[in-house]
């Protein structure tokens, strides 16, 4: 039997410097992550330059995972909007049940 009034979603209000802080370092996150796919797609078309071999040693890449780190962005680019679909019709169901 469910509860009519259960709400598991906590509503407040965070802070404003909160969620700039969030938000700076959520742009870095993604900053970095594009970094380091934009340096191993360029080893893998065979750009190679001086900045290129430096950023690789500066980020501790090994030439050889570059396979290995676009296969997993191929599978997390296709799991992650499965699941996301997945969640969003779930969800939609329990809001009309």
């Amino acid at each position: 039997m469910k509860n009519p009034n259960f709400d598991p979603i906590v509503r407040h209000q965070t802070s404003r410097t909160s969620r700039i802080l969030r938000a700076v370092v959520l742009i870095a996150l993604w900053l970095f992550i594009a970094l380091v796919v934009f340096a191993n797609i360029s080893f893998s078309l065979g750009w190679y330059s001086d900045g290129l071999v430096s950023l690789y040693l500066l980020l501790n890449l090994q030439p050889h995972a570059n396979n290995a780190i676009l296969l997993l962005i191929g599978v997390l680019l296709l799991i992650v909007p499965v699941y996301c679909g997945w969640r969003w019709t779930r969800l939609t169901k329990e809001d009309h049940a």
